[in-house]
């Protein structure tokens, strides 16, 4: 039975390999060499990464061809200039085993099941316990433990609390695609944006980032409503959440960090869904709905709803994730649908909760990650850390934004940065489209955020970036009551747990219900007690693995 097993496992991997092989020639040149046991290249080191030349510099003069698993990519890619000039640089070429998002999954799951992943993994939806799974199944080969031959890959797993995390039988097996969006801490950036514009017309004299508490936030909605400064008579909304109801549960954490989750008390976890703090941010936000503050059918809002009403002009303040880039595109784009608005009639507030804190959680520090099979040779892996952690350095990172300097773009003798093309340029079918659609070679790395920062960036604003975004971290990092998060128990995989899961899913709807009720103290009492039953379940199990 096994033995059919693995023949249909290995048939169908055949089957998807060949269905999905798009923008590829099929033909690598894999080295079987190196078998699962072999731990060579966790002796890679700074000083023998590479064949050394008689300078003491790195020796690519060995071409190498492989083949990468991916999502990204096209037939055009080897022509895009960063990636005409890595391959050249470093003396290699690849072929792209693309994988569309419908399928992932599932190809993932029947290539790691028969070991026929390509020699580089760039991993989308990496589920935590298969990647411990696979990993202690020898699906995977070990990265380097001395990664000081490429100091900025190295810098990301000293900065980053994930990379711990992944760490497997004391080895790491996979290297997360970190989000550089916030440099300034770890806070997420789930902030508040509002009509700078509007508060001046009420007669407040805001600034772009104003302080205040709960209660003064609440008043200005109040004033709001009531003095409907855009003059927009039952098309007004005075606070919007970026989901609408979806978002309500997670604005919750406000008052309870763990009201869809696990709570750590006197040592042993515990539900969090049932502490008071619940009930009293359910109040909160009731509280809003039934004043009218809220758009009355929210809770039945697409994701993305309530911040197009924002960009749109309707609503007064947008709860939303507003990371540099977002925050920058939604200044432009109210500047673009909004007629008479600055991009310095944006502003965001920072608001004390009760206890005089700036309650903040801790921000994704990634998504994705990247991987190589067992058979990989050290040369192929040695090669593409060696890539990764050249296009970390800020010469390739304004490549990456900007194209190719002196032909796309030039630096003035201030410092400011010029770019030699329009935006329809670089739209697809544009004469400088690859400027845009060479980007997710470095996505293959590390995600978005690092090109916001370039000096002299003329796609970001001071305002937009200093004013605002960094002077709300900084003011947040004042007096913060910071939640970080809990990859213990998140990464934990048991049965009760996993059975637990769909209930936790759930707590957004039911916090939903609790909100339009007359008797929102009821239904969440409801939802608690028919779950409490399993929650103790999974958290017996979770206090007994982490108590090993």
């Amino acid at each position: 039975m096994n033995q059919m097993k693995k023949w249909l496992c290995a048939l169908l991997a055949v089957i998807v390999a060949v269905s999905c092989l798009a923008g590829c020639n099929g033909d690598t040149s894999k080295d079987n060499s190196t078998s699962k046991n072999d731990t060579s290249s966790k002796e890679i080191s700074s000083a023998a990464s590479t064949a050394q030349g008689e300078d003491n510099t790195p020796d690519y003069s060995e071409h190498l061809k492989f083949e990468i698993f991916s999502i990204d990519g096209s037939e055009e890619m080897m022509n895009y200039p960063l990636v005409a000039e890595a391959c050249e640089k470093f003396n290699f070429e690849f072929d792209i085993q693309i994988v569309a998002w419908d399928n992932w999954d599932e190809v993932t799951r029947t290539l790691a099941a028969t070991d026929s992943f390509p020699e580089v993994i760039a991993w989308y939806n990496l589920n935590y316990p298969e990647y411990v799974e696979w990993a202690q199944e020898g699906v995977f080969k070990a990265l380097p433990k001395d990664m000081s031959a490429y100091p900025n890959l190295q810098a990301l797993t000293e900065k980053y609390t994930i990379f711990d995390k992944l760490i497997v039988d004391g080895e790491l097996y996979a290297f997360p695609k970190i989000k550089n969006n916030n440099p300034y801490n770890e806070y997420d950036s789930y902030m508040f944006a509002y009509r700078r514009d509007w508060a001046n017309a009420m007669g407040l004299d805001y600034a772009p980032v104003q302080d205040i508490t709960w209660d003064e936030f609440k008043e200005f909605l109040q004033k709001v409503k009531t003095e409907d400064p855009g003059k927009l008579g039952d098309k007004l909304v005075p606070f919007d959440f970026e989901n609408g109801g979806n978002s309500w549960c997670g604005f919750a954490r406000k008052w309870n960090p763990e009201i869809s989750g696990y709570k750590l008390v006197d040592g042993k976890y515990i539900w969090g869904a049932p502490d008071p703090t619940s009930l009293e941010a359910i109040n909160e936000i009731k509280e809003l709905y039934d004043n009218g503050l809220l758009a009355q059918d929210s809770y039945t809002d697409a994701n993305n709803a309530g911040k197009e009403r924002f960009l749109a002009g309707r609503s007064a303040v947008c709860y939303a994730n507003l990371g540099p880039a977002i925050l920058q595109d939604t200044a432009n784009t109210m500047v673009n649908n909004i007629p008479g608005f600055k991009e310095e009639d944006l502003g965001l507030f920072t608001i004390k909760m009760a206890d005089g804190k700036y309650h903040v959680g801790q921000m994704d520090e990634w998504w994705g990650s990247f991987a190589f099979n067992s058979s990989c040779s050290d040369e192929i892996m040695d090669r593409w850390l060696a890539v990764g952690n050249w296009l970390l350095e800020d010469e390739q990172i304004e490549k990456y934004a900007f194209g190719v300097p002196e032909e796309d773009w030039t630096r003035e003798a201030d410092g400011s940065i010029t770019l030699n093309y329009t935006a329809e340029d670089v739209q697809d079918g544009g004469a400088k489209d690859y400027i845009v659609n060479q980007r997710p070679f470095q996505k293959f790395f590390i995600l978005e955020g690092l090109d916001m920062f370039l000096e002299g960036n003329p796609n970001t604003s001071d305002y937009v970036i200093n004013d605002l975004f960094k002077t709300n971290m900084e003011t947040w990092a004042t007096n913060p009551a910071y939640t970080p998060s809990n990859y213990d128990v998140n990464y934990l995989s048991t049965e009760e747990k996993n059975a637990f899961a769909s209930i936790l899913g759930n707590t957004k709807d039911n916090f939903i219900q609790a909100v339009l009720s007359d008797d929102p103290e009821g239904v969440w009492n409801e939802f608690v007690t028919t779950n409490q039953a399993q929650a103790d379940k999974a958290c017996d199990e979770i206090n007994a693995e982490l108590s090993k």
